[in-house]
């Protein structure tokens, strides 16, 4: 699953604090794409033994579906979780713009310096579509530089949005749990210890 928090062995609720404070987009993404394939397969196992179901390929379906938009969706929410909790609000000017091509789409990336010209690390993490060089444009920053900049400002950050959206796939994705947890029924000659029953 996401991980969306970092459990320390101690009572004090400080402990729990969003894991991607800590580690990253990347490192977040990495998680993110570890555990669906690990919740695939385990969909996968627990459909296999569960009891014969007519239709059973449409909730694995729902929940594989599900799952892909928990972990997706997911990375991008705790991005903007952490950066609504840690980021404070800025302005920043164009510096450099360039575009990639994926699957025919085109992305629009630049970097970014302050406006009294001290430069900003990294990249925007979000779309510099309709900005040019030396253009200003609002960015929510992280003062410790641990993240890179999103699009601003603070209040417009989709956390709310997203977070509902994660929330519905993940009532999918343990509606479609729940139905494949249905054990197969026992054979009769298991329950009479191995001799059939006569009427």
């Amino acid at each position: 699953m996401v991980v969306w928090w970092r459990v320390r062995p101690c009572s004090d609720s400080r402990s729990l604090r969003p894991s991607y404070l800590w580690w990253g987009t990347t490192a977040a993404a990495l998680i993110a794409v570890s555990a669906m394939i690990g919740v695939v397969m385990a969909l996968g196992w627990l459909y296999r033994t569960r009891r014969p179901l007519r239709f059973r390929g449409v909730p694995l379906t729902l929940g594989v579906l599900a799952a892909f938009v928990v972990h997706i969706v997911g990375v991008v929410a705790a991005r903007d979780i952490a950066m609504t909790l840690v980021g404070v609000d800025a302005e920043a000017v164009v510096e450099r713009t360039w575009t990639t091509q994926s699957r025919g789409s085109q992305s629009h990336h630049c970097t970014l310096h302050r406006t009294g010209g001290a430069p900003i690390p990294r990249e925007l993490a979000t779309s510099c579509e309709g900005y040019g060089r030396g253009d200003t444009m609002p960015v929510v920053l992280d003062p410790r530089g641990r993240f890179a900049p999103v699009g601003g400002p603070k209040s417009d950050l989709p956390a709310v949005g997203e977070s509902q959206v994660v929330a519905a796939a993940w009532l999918v994705l343990l509606a479609s749990i729940a139905i494949g947890s249905i054990p197969r029924p026992e054979p009769l000659s298991l329950r009479y210890g191995g001799r059939s029953r006569r009427t």
